[in-house]
Order: structure tokens, then sequence, then C-alpha cells
């Protein structure tokens, strides 16, 4: 697979949403593969890799390499018998419930008694901001939560673009092929012959197989949504990023004019006509001097596998029609769903430090605007998310809505791994 590096921002945390931003412990870093959808995804599974002692240390744990060598040994044996059966192959790939049980008490008891885990867990996991929901969790209990939130995602990943079984959003997230076709089968069994014979193995981690399997199904159905654009800081938000010191937020009423996609039903448009009327409304409220910067937020979402990006387009059609210049447009391309819209546009406040203390506006059109300011809003949220990405507070008007970022946005999503 192709390897992007980029330059992971430090994020921040804050004890609560009414608090300024303020940085991480000294010195931290955070942790990067060469793989910006497994970083993004399984930020604990890169953390790992990357940690020698912490590596060492699981790789040569005998209940956790006895796990690794079945697995492995059931593939081979599985690409031999099954022959064109993705089911037969890919149920090996899965975590199963009694292995899963297995590394939890493994992992339990290494907490008590490796320092090295224990300082992993206290000065990488905990500061990442990547676990961020289970931050009032024990340090083991971060872990072992964080253990699982990857279990999931990487079993999610494999019946959905290996299996084919329907994802959250199967009208835009599904896999790419009819997994039932020869041509599928085939590529499939091609890539796990490939992962599981390339030589020298990389290392031999408990979930190295599953982790690879996954990320190849993902490359495969060209579902590299979350690394395109990246890294942002460098590209698309390079000149708001610089101008943004220079702002004095508290000149104005909000910190953002948050401006939500509403991406097209076809191939040829780039915006949709219910998404260049979103644009209009949120420039009335930024001309109106209520914030310095408008964020534009929806990535490759309609239709399905979309050629075009609703936050790339959205900032060409702010600059080209309406004027405004390039250094007050922040764009998050790669929401998919209004849930992550909020959640990805606090993410950027807290990744280029701007006060969360400060409200923001959303706006969009009177009929998703009434959607965003119902209950049945925050409902979802935390079906999907566990958490609420943004406190909702009053409406402004039909279609501009005031809130709060909530630090917990910071929380990987790994079950919606084409933005996470």
């Amino acid at each position: 697979m192709r390897k992007i590096i980029y330059l992971v921002l430090a994020f921040v945390t804050i004890s609560g949403y009414c608090q300024k931003a303020k940085g991480f412990e000294l010195g931290y870093v955070s942790s990067i593969s060469g793989s910006v959808i497994q970083d993004k995804n399984f930020y604990l599974l890169t953390a790992i890799q990357n940690d020698k002692a912490v590596s060492q240390l699981l790789e040569n744990n005998v209940v956790l390499k006895t796990i690794f060598k079945k697995q492995q040994q059931a593939i081979g044996s599985k690409l031999k018998s099954c022959k064109d059966s993705l089911s037969c192959l890919i149920t090996d790939y899965l975590f199963k419930e009694k292995d899963i049980l297995s590394i939890d008490e493994e992992l339990l008891i290494l907490m008590k008694d490796e320092k090295a885990l224990q300082d992993f867990v206290k000065n990488n996991l905990r500061p990442s901001g990547k676990y961020e929901n289970f931050k009032n969790s024990t340090d083991t209990e971060l872990l072992l939560k964080a253990w699982q939130v990857c279990t999931v995602g990487m079993n999610r990943i494999m019946k959905v673009y290996g299996l084919g079984e329907a994802p959250q959003y199967a009208k835009m997230d599904s896999v790419s092929y009819d997994v039932q076709s020869e041509f599928y089968k085939g590529s499939v069994f091609m890539w796990s012959d490939f992962l599981h014979n390339k030589k020298p193995k990389e290392n031999a981690l408990f979930f190295q197989e599953s982790l690879d399997f996954s990320l190849a199904l993902m490359y495969m159905n060209h579902r590299d949504e979350v690394e395109r654009y990246e890294p942002l800081e460098e590209k698309e938000n390079k000149k708001a990023i610089a101008h943004i010191k220079q702002i004095n937020f508290d000149a104005f009423d909000y910190a953002s004019v948050l401006i939500l996609g509403n991406g097209p039903e076809n191939y040829q448009d780039r915006l949709s006509a219910i998404g260049k009327l979103n644009l209009q409304l949120g420039v009335l409220e930024y001309e109106a001097k209520k914030a310095p910067l408008i964020i534009v937020s929806g990535g490759h979402a309609h239709p399905f596998r979309a050629t075009y990006c609703e936050a790339i387009e959205m900032k060409k059609e702010l600059m080209n029609v309406h004027h405004i210049p390039e250094e007050n447009i922040l764009i998050d391309p790669f929401a998919r769903h209004t849930t992550t819209n909020l959640r990805n546009a606090t993410r950027l406040m807290i990744a280029y430090q701007m006060p969360l203390d400060k409200k923001s506006i959303v706006v969009t059109n009177s009929s998703h605007s009434n959607y965003v300011g119902n209950a049945n809003f925050n409902a979802r949220c935390m079906e999907e998310l566990g958490y609420l990405p943004a406190v909702i507070l009053k409406r402004l008007n039909s279609t501009a809505i005031e809130f709060l970022p909530n630090v917990e946005s910071l929380h990987q999503n790994p079950i919606d791994p084409l933005d996470p």
C-alpha cells in the first residue's frame, strides 16, 4: 500500500467544553504509521507498533503468541482448502469472542505487572485524546476499551468490505464490488495470500494479520476517503491556520460559521441546489461579521463513491462566487453525516487552537436545521458516536443555531472507517 506520512497535529485537551484549549503534556508525541487510514481508525494499534518495549512485551507473551500462531495456521490452511468461499476464508481473520476474552484477560494481567504497558497508557493513549470518551476510566479500563473499539472496527471492516454486509449507511458506504463475483473472490484470495506469505514479517503482534487484511480490503475497494487531502494543515487549511493566529476572537460574537454540505445525487454536479443555498445562508451570517471564519463540512458522501468532495467544492464556490478570502475558510473534507459535520468541525477547532469557550453557529437549510435542533439528533449522536459532539444552544433563526464544541469529539470511531 502506498505510504502517506503526514504531520499529526498536536491535539489539545480541555477539562470541559467551557474552558479554553490548552496543550497536552509537554513532550507528548502522537504516533503515526505509514498509513493514515490505520492511524485514524486504530490509533492504539499504531501506538503499540511504535513502542518498542510494549510491542516486544506483547509479541513475547505466551498467550498472545499462541493466539497469533493459531490464527496464522488457520489462515494458511483456509487459503488451500476454501477455494472460492469468502466466508470460509474471512472467518479466521475475524476476532472470535473466545479470543477476545483471552486477550482481555492477558492485557489485564500485564497492566498489573508491567510498567512499560502502564506508562504506555498513561503517557501515550490517555494524552492522545483518541479515546477521549473513556477519559474517566482507569488506565486499565481505558486500554481494554480502546482494544475493544479496535476489535469491533476491524471486524466491521472485514464483514462489510470482505463479506458484503450492509454498513451503517449502506447507500453511501458499501463494498464497491459484487462480493459473489468470481473477480472479487479471486481478488480477496490473492490479497490474502500475498499478505499472509510476504516475508519478512514486520512483527508478530497478535492483531497484525487482521489489521493488515482490514486495511487491504479498504484499499481494494478504493475506500481511502479518510486519507484524501491530508495533511490538511499543509494543504487546504494552511492559509486559514496562519490567519487564525492573528484573529482577535473577542471582537466577534462567534468563533465560526459552520456551513453543512448537501451533496448532489448525480456524478455531474459539483454542488447540489440545496448545497448552494446552504452557502448563501452561511455567507449572510459571515458578512454580518458575526464570526471571522467559515468552516465548510462534507466529504465524498453523495452519490455512492462520489467524484467530488463537498467541502472542496464549497470552498471554491465561496472564493469564486462570494469572494470570501481563502484565509477565512477552513474545510472538513471527511464528514459523511450530520453527526460528523459537528464532530469534525470541533476537531478542527481543537487542533487549530480556536477558543472552545466561544460559541459558533451551524448553518444549513431550514429542513436540515430543524433536524439539528431536534432532540432526535442528540439521540442519534449518542447511538452512533457514544457522546454529543457539540452542545446545541439557542436558535437564531430558521437556518442558524448556536453551539459549543465538545472535546469528546476527538474520540476515534472505526465503526465508521471512512470517517472515524
